[in-house]
């Protein structure tokens, strides 16, 4: 029996293709107890050579069940002017990852159809929370130079809601010709990716288009909700109540809602915080 390290880097009825640190890539079965629901896209496994199956799941650093994969870096959440952004969802995908310690990165593609308005609106609301980075897919040069440096030696996962260029980024940088979603009648994206898969870059990074989506269940408690808006936290314990929940309190007694006041905080971004807080308080109730 000869043991090997390696990642998975695709998954597709029970067959998995993995790569290992040489740069081999081998197409495997799981053995016994590890069935397609039990490996996910970026799992670390060992496996018999001579036999061609996976004998043992690694431990993960994290795993995310809406994209399936495990042991990420970073997310790239990737928005456009169309379709219209919701910004909910990216609140919600913010939240998701801070908790699964990934680090959230705003994307925005389609520069060229991107009014300043739009622009100045998400640099407003996540710019300090947030790294953000602008280009155009279509310009493969450009984004290339752009995405590059921040995709070298890590696993990055683009996510976002169906149509907004995830497939044309993994077009760009790896100068492919992937199907590329098209615009529905009602302006919503039809979704081209159905499963997960990493791709390898050549300057050691390794990037996983995921399939595109338009919602996400409100899976966390009213804790992680006000723990991840970030902007909130210099004002936090300042408030004069100490059991503040930044909502129903009044403006004289919360300094969070002194900074709304005040523009120091997105005034957008703090009702969806109240909208998701509430949402999480009925949960907890049932």
């Amino acid at each position: 029996m000869r043991i090997i390290k390696a990642q998975i880097i695709k998954a597709v009825a029970g067959d998995f293709s993995v790569r290992t640190n040489s740069g081999e890539t081998f197409t495997l079965k799981g053995r016994g107890k590890l069935k397609t629901d039990k490996l996910l896209v970026g799992d670390m496994i060992e496996f018999d050579k001579g036999e061609m199956v996976i004998e043992k799941l690694l431990p993960r650093k994290n795993q995310l069940i809406r994209p399936p994969v495990a042991n990420v870096d970073q997310a790239l959440i990737v928005v456009a002017p169309i379709p219209k952004p919701d910004f909910l969802l990216i609140d919600k995908l913010i939240i998701k990852f801070i908790l699964s310690n990934i680090k959230p990165i705003i994307v925005i593609n389609k520069l060229d159809l991107c009014a300043m308005g739009f622009l100045s609106s998400l640099v407003d609301q996540y710019g300090s929370i947030c790294e953000i980075i602008l280009f155009s897919a279509l310009e493969p040069k450009t984004t290339q130079v752009v995405l590059n440096p921040v995709l070298s030696e890590k696993f990055s996962i683009l996510v976002g809601q169906s149509a907004v260029g995830k497939t044309s980024i993994i077009n760009s940088l790896l100068d492919t010709e992937l199907e590329v979603g098209e615009m529905s009648k009602i302006g919503r994206g039809k979704n081209t990716t159905r499963h997960s898969e990493i791709f390898v870059l050549s300057n050691g990074g390794l990037i996983a288009d995921t399939p595109g989506f338009s919602a996400l269940d409100l899976e966390f408690s009213p804790g992680d909700i006000l723990d991840c808006y970030l902007e909130f936290k210099p004002y936090l314990n300042k408030c004069r109540f100490d059991n503040c929940n930044h909502i129903k309190e009044s403006e004289s007694d919360c300094l969070v809602k002194q900074a709304v006041k005040n523009g120091d905080i997105n005034k957008d971004r703090y009702e969806r915080f109240v909208a998701l807080f509430n949402l999480a308080k009925e949960k907890e109730k049932k």
